[in-house]
């Protein structure tokens, strides 16, 4: 969606997007089709039966929405405090990188990174190198249980924090608040963290309906990070629950 899709929409030259309803294949049946308007979800059907795009159920950030939370970038003021959350992991190691704009208490997601294949001490080389021209207050990273990873970043000179709030809804209820308030916002050039933010759902039961379980939840390196980072923000938002 984030990277054929929309820029289709936006007129990219390069790209034709053609959509059409099961109907269109003449050895469709059409009551199949009118049984499965009936009997499935709006959102499925749309998506399974008339090739549209819609939000599934059990998506977890369904408050994040694209006309008002995706952002064009901009230059972000070397003053503002910046705060880093890390998923670390042997394959995957995911980082996502937050500006704090404290005149409107607005968060900007800015910068993304998801890489493998290289060393502690590789990764927070090239973390560091990213931080040294700006203002990082804040290293949040990893479960409560990764003490081991925090210490092997420490000794390579990032400071990786353990997040504050330890419990993962807890967390995610943090980065839904400032959703829902208009506090946070995540730069276009960021497209991995915009694909994970409209695919992170709960599992479905037989009947379609969201459970507590969050689906292929080691998946979402991106979306661990931001949970961190948010975390990490600690007392400098004061949360309201809407």
């Amino acid at each position: 969606k984030s990277q054929i899709y929309e820029p289709w929409e936006r007129g990219d030259p390069d790209i034709d997007v053609i959509q059409f309803a099961s109907t269109l294949n003449p050895m469709f049946p059409q009551a199949e089709y009118e049984r499965a308007r009936r009997a499935l979800p709006d959102w499925k059907f749309k998506m399974f039966y008339r090739g549209e795009f819609a939000k599934p159920a059990g998506l977890i950030y369904g408050d994040f929405d694209e006309t008002r939370h995706w952002i064009a970038p901009f230059d972000i003021p070397a003053e503002w405090p910046r705060y880093v959350g890390i998923d670390f992991g042997a394959v995957h190691t995911a980082t996502v990188w937050i500006a704090h704009d404290v005149e409107r208490a607005a968060y900007y997601v800015y910068r993304e990174t998801l890489e493998g294949g290289m060393t502690t001490r590789q990764h927070a080389a090239k973390a560091l190198e990213y931080a040294r021209r700006e203002r990082v207050v804040n290293w949040a990273g990893g479960a409560k249980g990764e003490v081991q990873q925090r210490m092997d970043w420490a000794a390579e000179g990032v400071a990786a924090q353990e997040p504050p709030i330890a419990d993962v809804e807890a967390q995610i209820d943090r980065v839904i608040a400032l959703l829902k308030q208009s506090q946070l916002f995540v730069f276009n050039t960021c497209a991995g963290l915009r694909a994970e933010l409209g695919t992170y759902s709960r599992k479905l039961d037989a009947n379609g309906e969201p459970t507590e379980d969050i689906k292929d939840k080691e998946t979402f390196h991106r979306l661990d990070a931001l949970r961190y980072a948010v975390a990490g923000l600690g007392g400098e938002f004061r949360w309201e629950f809407v």
